[in-house]
């Protein structure tokens, strides 16, 4: 491969007048620095990505942790929108992006190797002690969608506003006549089912009713967990009446189900769907939803990131993005 000395002596210059052109730096004409920039096109040059990270200090990779396994991530329209967020924003900050699924080794081993310049954690839950020790070790890093509020942990978080938009849910539903309306959560070791849950239970005691436990189902967030869970609710002596679904992979396993028993929505069933895929829009009858920014939620996450690996902090350390809600038949 072509040397930066090549480089020189085509130009007639110094190496250094080279390196200042090619880096963008002060000192070089612009006439001079667009000769320089063609000549290294026509040799084919390219930067060794070793040595620039020496010079600048930075490798330029962004490292993405996603601690779930390959076929539910690529299944899941959640990652793969928060992905394209991701990558969208990686390339305008003139980074690029390092992905790793299921890795069962700690996070912050592949910043101390110097492989990346920063990490975001998606999808993380509260006990995950590799994103603890991050934060520990204070290496650049964004989790998505972080801890409760009560935590101690301090670490830069990008979250989808769930309070709000689950209480105006639950409180639809109630003005619509249910009172036995299931939810079927994820994990309350994900902060999405924590802060939605408590949603739930603050609309029921606004409206000074109660709520029965039995509605409340913990699920892995999965298609087939959704069908499952769906049906026990459905086999309930007194079965509810309404479900709100936690994502776009356990909306079409209850509907599965639902549909399986040949009951009709809304008239037999409500469903409420929480997602970020407008695949929920296609559904017979289209779902009354919870849409949740999950493109946007990427973007900002790489903005806050590339803020912490240049100046060592960030303009605001803890975003909400609104979430829609958005009423259908």
């Amino acid at each position: 491969m072509p040397t930066i000395k090549e480089i020189a002596k085509a130009a007639g210059v110094s190496y250094s007048t080279v390196s200042r052109a090619l880096n963008n730096k002060k000192g070089v004409g612009p006439e001079l620095r667009e000769k320089i920039i063609k000549i290294a096109s026509e040799l084919s040059y390219f930067p060794h990505s070793s040595a620039k990270a020496l010079v600048q200090n930075r490798v330029g990779v962004i490292g993405v942790i996603i601690p779930r396994t390959s076929e539910f991530t690529f299944q899941s329209p959640f990652y793969n929108h928060v992905l394209l967020g991701i990558s969208a924003q990686a390339k305008q900050h003139d980074y690029r992006l390092m992905l790793s699924i299921n890795d069962k080794k700690d996070y912050a081993s592949v910043y101390y190797q110097r492989m990346v310049d920063g990490i975001i954690v998606i999808g993380n839950r509260i006990d995950d002690q590799h994103v603890l020790e991050l934060e520990e070790k204070k290496i650049p890093s964004v989790v998505v969608p972080g801890f409760p509020d009560n935590s101690e942990h301090d670490i830069a978080t990008v979250n989808s506003e769930n309070f709000k938009s689950v209480h105006r849910a639950v409180s639809y539903l109630i003005s619509l006549g249910h009172r036995k309306i299931a939810f079927i959560l994820g994990k309350m070791t994900s902060k999405y089912s924590i802060e939605r849950f408590e949603a739930y239970k603050t609309a029921f005691r606004d409206h000074k009713l109660t709520f029965d436990p039995n509605y409340l189902v913990e699920s892995d967030f999965s298609k087939t967990d959704g069908h499952r869970l769906m049906g026990e609710l459905l086999d309930l002596p007194d079965p509810p009446s309404a479900v709100i679904c936690i994502n776009d992979t356990v909306t079409p396993g209850a509907m599965q189900q639902i549909n399986s028993r040949g009951l009709k929505i809304p008239d037999e069933i409500s469903v409420i769907a929480i997602g970020c895929s407008d695949i929920l829009d296609l559904f017979n009858p289209p779902l009354t939803t919870i849409k949740t920014p999950v493109v946007k939620i990427g973007q900002t996450v790489v903005h806050v990131l590339t803020q912490l690996i240049e100046t060592g902090r960030c303009a605001k350390k803890h975003i909400i993005i609104p979430s829609e809600f958005i009423i259908r038949e």
